[in-house]
């Protein structure tokens, strides 16, 4: 389950785990992420990942630094 740290992710997660099913939770906060597992009746595998560090509007897609696509002549 992705975004179980908080929010609806997290609620899910218990209600899911309530019904003893198998989950995993997947998000970007460590702590919250094994504070929620910690309390879950059922066991959960409980993963997290570093958030991507950020770039530049400019280098992220096909719109450049102008803020329009390139127009191309068919």
């Amino acid at each position: 389950m992705t975004g179980a740290a908080r929010g609806l992710g997290a609620a899910l997660a218990r209600e899911l785990a309530a019904r003893h099913a198998r989950i995993a939770l997947l998000g970007l906060e460590r702590a919250a992420l094994e504070q929620l597992a910690a309390t879950l009746p059922t066991p959960a595998l409980a993963r997290f990942r570093r958030r991507p560090p950020q770039r530049p509007l400019a280098q992220t897609g096909p719109l450049g630094a102008g803020g329009r696509a390139a127009h191309r002549p068919h």
